[in-house]
C-alpha cells in the first residue's frame, strides 16, 4: 500500500515539475535574453576629442568575450571596417561644430548589438587674471599673479552648434589641479575664482564645456605659474597739483631738480584693493634709517628735502600684505639731488 501511494506521489511531483519548467523554459528562451547592447562600453580616447584630432574607440564587455564575435564599423553610414574580435576603430573628427557619427555593430549569437556614438567637437579658450593684483594707472601691462593671489580663469567657448553669445548657457566642469571643483561647476558656470595656493609652483585648471544636449563638448587645459612671479615697487614723483607723475618711473631715473620731492610708491601685481595700500604693512627708510610717512592716511607719499644739500639719498619701502604674509618684497631707489637747480 506504502509502495503505490509513494509511485502516485512522484508520478504527481513529475507532472509538476514538468508544468513548471519544461513547458515554459521554451517559451522564455525564446522571448528573454541575459544580454543587451548595454553590456557593450565605448572608451574614447582622447575623452573629449577636440577639432581634427585622431580618435580611438575601443569596444570592451565584462558580460562576454568580444574576440568571439563579429564586429562592424560605420562613420556617417558608410562601413569602414569589420571582422571577428575587431574592437578597435580609429578616425578623425572634422572641424569645430562638423558632426561626425560613429556605429559599431556587434554580432552575438544571431542577435545584433548596435552602439551608437555623435561626435562634435569645439574649442575652448581660457583667459586668467588675476582680480586683485594692482597695476598702477595707465599700467600697459598685465598683473601677473604671485602666491595668495586672487585668480580669476573664464571660458570662451567656440563652436559652430551654438551662438556665440549663447556661452553663458552651457554647461561648465572646472577641475583645479586634478580635482573637481563642484561648487564652481554647472549651468552658466563661465568662470572659476580661487586664491592661489602657496603651496604649489603651478596653478592647474582644467574646464570641459558642452551645451545641456551634450551635442558639442571641448576641454582645455591652462598652467598658471603663480611661483615664477615676484613682486615689483615702483616709485613715482607726485608734483605740486598732486598728480602722480607715472610717465617715468624715478627707478631708472632718480635725478631731481632742487632740494625737495614727494615721493608715492606703487606694489606692483601685490594683492592690494584698499585706498593708499591701507592693507599692507609699509616701513619706509632714508638712508637706512626709517623714517615714517608724514601723513599715516597716505602711507605710500613721502616727503624728502634736503634743506639745500646736493648729494645722494638712498630710500627704501618694505611691503607685506596683512592678510597674505607670503606676498612680501622690499626695494629702494638712489636720489641724486642737484639743490642749485
Amino acid at each position: 500500500m506504502m509502495t503505490r501511494r509513494l509511485s502516485l506521489v512522484i508520478a504527481s511531483l513529475a507532472m509538476v515539475f514538468g508544468f513548471f519548467i519544461v513547458g515554459p523554459q521554451t517559451t522564455l528562451a525564446q522571448e528573454f535574453s541575459l544580454y543587451s547592447a548595454d553590456d557593450i562600453f565605448v572608451e574614447t580616447i582622447p575623452n573629449v576629442p577636440g577639432p581634427n584630432e585622431q580618435v580611438t574607440l575601443k569596444l570592451d564587455s565584462y558580460s562576454f568575450n568580444l574576440n568571439n564575435y563579429y564586429i562592424a564599423w560605420f562613420k556617417d553610414g558608410e562601413r569602414q571596417s569589420a571582422g571577428y574580435g575587431q574592437r578597435e576603430f580609429k578616425f578623425r573628427t572634422g572641424a569645430s561644430g562638423v558632426i561626425t557619427n560613429v556605429t559599431a555593430v556587434v554580432e552575438f549569437e544571431g542577435q545584433v548589438f548596435r552602439k551608437e556614438l555623435r561626435f562634435a567637437p569645439s574649442q575652448v579658450d581660457l583667459l586668467w587674471q588675476a582680480i586683485d593684483a594692482y597695476t598702477p594707472p595707465f599700467y600697459r601691462g598685465k598683473a601677473l599673479p604671485l602666491k595668495q593671489a586672487q585668480i580669476r580663469v573664464t571660458a570662451i567657448p567656440e563652436t559652430l552648434l551654438i551662438e556665440p553669445n549663447d556661452a553663458p548657457n552651457l554647461v561648465y566642469y572646472w577641475d583645479r589641479n586634478y580635482q573637481r571643483q563642484g561648487n564652481q561647476s554647472g549651468f552658466g558656470r563661465q568662470s572659476i575664482t580661487f586664491t592661489a595656493d602657496p603651496l604649489v609652483n603651478s596653478e592647474k585648471i582644467t574646464v570641459t564645456s558642452n551645451d545641456r544636449r551634450e551635442n558639442s563638448a571641448a576641454t582645455n587645459t591652462i598652467d598658471i605659474p603663480v611661483s615664477s612671479f615676484s613682486p615689483k615697487i615702483l616709485f613715482y614723483e607726485i608734483d605740486q597739483n598732486d598728480r602722480i607723475l607715472t610717465n617715468q618711473a624715478l627707478n631708472t631715473n632718480g635725478v631731481v631738480d632742487g632740494d625737495t620731492i614727494k615721493l608715492s610708491f606703487h606694489p606692483l601685481n601685490m594683492s592690494s584693493i584698499k585706498d593708499n595700500f591701507t592693507d599692507l604693512f609699509v616701513d619706509w627708510r632714508i638712508n637706512g634709517t626709517p623714517g615714517p610717512p608724514q601723513d599715516f592716511a597716505k602711507q605710500n607719499e613721502l616727503y624728502i628735502t634736503t634743506s639745500g644739500v646736493s648729494g645722494a639719498t638712498s630710500i627704501s619701502v618694505g611691503l607685506e600684505g596683512i592678510e597674505k604674509l607670503l606676498q612680501k618684497t622690499r626695494e629702494g631707489i638712489e636720489l641724486v639731488f642737484n639743490a642749485g637747480n
